[in-house]
């Protein structure tokens, strides 16, 4: 698999009073222009990339594996704009399917309402509040009709560029673009303030590509193994800057190994049958940060052997607002020992919900390592959860915005690609409300253990579990027990939602054994 590691590059001083710092600056700048003009010529003009190879070489001074490193750079953001084009038609076209809907019962409300009207006198006591009612279901109708407009038209224009194969891609980004029309909001005092801000942001990196039949896996950066990186100058500054620039002791904090193991070449032959040494690819990018200038070094790591198996039981995880629930089950599916871990998520920033769910999913890691057990999670979709936000109350909205559990299934499938830890994911329909039923009180688990219970049983494919039929809690009316389990959890859970608050049915759940 592939996997990256960084680390903060010396300042070089170089002849005539010139830095590496000099050089990576200029370069980067360069580098990005060179970009732009290539998605001109590529995405607007629609040139062919490969025809446009000899003339950016002759033209501008670079070597073909640089100009390659242009190519994939911009080949990289032109397929995430289409990726993330795509997401967004389905994500309007979800909105739009849901605030229709949205509208259609709130107009039938607002008809119901306008016949009662008529019918009550205008001295009735209730006269009075039902008006109050009518013209705010008026209201809260006109901007959810204004609001399916505008979705609306940017459904229409982006179906139009998919159509029109248009890619609409802002280098150093839409929103410090925008900044400069409000310049004081943004702490700007001049307007050359930003226009400084926004030059580095599209010159703030660069890449160079590597291959396995390049000496040390890169011809333009050579991480040799003495440790010295050798940065191949572009032809362009090579009258300035000269040929190379060499970093003496390199080293990353991280990863060094790999890197290292890189480095060593194994024998092989060409397709002539001539001997030839054979590296690991190096992909290095360099970026420019607050305190310099940092490389990543992407290499090839070997996959660690799935050390875990459900022989023995399974590790079920339940993702929180601001914590995991952990509950362990032998292989006949009882619980056997669980527990939460912190994972704050509120009034923090993305870095800080990282590092402190990076730390909970490792713990989770070690111990599945520690029991050689796999672990299992839900496989959810919060993408249609998304578009009914605005319609769901600012509470459910908040919990759901900030609830990164995309973040989460990242940080479990890498962290487990590397523990050697399999993962399992399951439908995780009805699990909170059985676990509630089933298995909370019986063995003593709060809410959230015992949904992370009936997580970790989905492992094992266990039939869906019956309903508890002698239970203190109302059931809905005319409730069929010979229906299938699975439609009986679904009745059950939507009666019990509007019937009792979460609290409250929780306490009734632990008097319920």
């Amino acid at each position: 698999m592939l996997q990256t590691y960084q680390t903060k590059l010396p300042t070089i001083p170089l002849h005539n009073g010139l830095s590496s710092d000099g050089y990576l600056q200029e370069y980067a700048a360069y580098f990005g222009r060179l970009e732009r003009k290539l998605f001109v010529q590529s995405h607007v003009k629609g040139a062919a990339s490969s025809s446009l190879k000899k003339t950016f070489m002759i033209q501008f001074g670079i070597t073909a594996r640089q100009f390659n490193s242009i190519r994939m750079q911009l080949d990289g953001k032109v397929s995430s704009f289409i990726e993330k084009r795509k997401l967004d038609i389905q994500e309007l076209r979800s909105k739009t399917k849901y605030l229709q809907k949205v509208i259609d019962k709130k107009t039938s409300q607002k008809e119901h309402i306008h016949q009662k009207l008529q019918m009550i006198p205008q001295n009735n006591p209730s006269f009075i509040k039902m008006v109050k009612r009518y013209r705010n279901i008026k209201f809260y109708l006109h901007q959810k009709k204004r609001r399916l407009r505008n979705l609306s038209q940017k459904l229409e224009k982006l179906e139009l560029d998919v159509k029109n194969k248009t890619i609409r891609i802002c280098f150093g980004s839409k929103k410090l673009f925008h900044k400069q029309f409000h310049l004081e909001e943004n702490q700007y005092k001049r307007h050359q303030e930003w226009r400084n801000d926004w030059l580095e942001a599209r010159s703030g990196q660069f890449l160079v590509i590597g291959s396995k039949d390049e000496t040390y896996g890169n011809q333009t950066a050579t991480y040799d193994l003495k440790n010295t990186l050798r940065l191949r100058v572009a032809n362009h500054f090579t009258d300035t800057f000269g040929k190379y620039i060499e970093f003496p002791s390199v080293t990353f904090p991280y990863g060094q190994e790999w890197i290292d193991k890189a480095k060593v070449p194994s024998m092989g032959f060409t397709r002539s049958g001539r001997p030839q040494k054979y590296y690991s690819s190096i992909t290095y990018r360099f970026l420019n940060r607050e305190k310099g200038w940092y490389v990543n070094a992407t290499v090839e790591r070997e996959t660690p052997r799935v050390g875990t198996s459900n022989v023995n039981g399974l590790i079920g995880v339940d993702l929180n607002a601001g914590f995991l629930a952990i509950s362990e089950i032998d292989r006949f599916g009882n619980p056997i020992h669980s527990w939460t871990i912190k994972a704050p998520m509120y009034s923090r920033r993305k870095e800080q919900v990282l590092a402190s769910m990076s730390d909970a999913v490792k713990t989770v890691l070690d111990y599945a390592v520690l029991v050689h057990k796999d672990v299992v999670i839900e496989k959810l979709d919060f993408s249609k959860k998304k578009t009914q936000l605005r319609e769901m109350g600012p509470s459910y909205a908040r919990m759901l915005s900030g609830f990164a559990y995309s973040t989460f299934q990242q940080l479990v499938e890498s962290k487990a690609g590397k523990a050697g830890v399999k993962i399992k994911r399951v439908n995780p329909a009805y699990t909170s409300q059985i676990g509630q039923m089933k298995f909370m009180a019986r063995y003593g688990l709060s809410s959230h253990q015992a949904a992370a219970c009936m997580i970790a049983r989905r492992g094992y494919h266990f039939k869906t579990e019956k309903p508890k039929y002698d239970t203190i809690l109302s059931f809905p009316k005319n409730f069929d027990k010979h229906q299938s389990n699975f439609s009986n959890w679904r009745t059950i859970t939507n009666h019990l939602k509007k019937a009792y608050f979460f609290h409250d049915k929780i306490e009734l759940f632990k008097a319920d054994i």
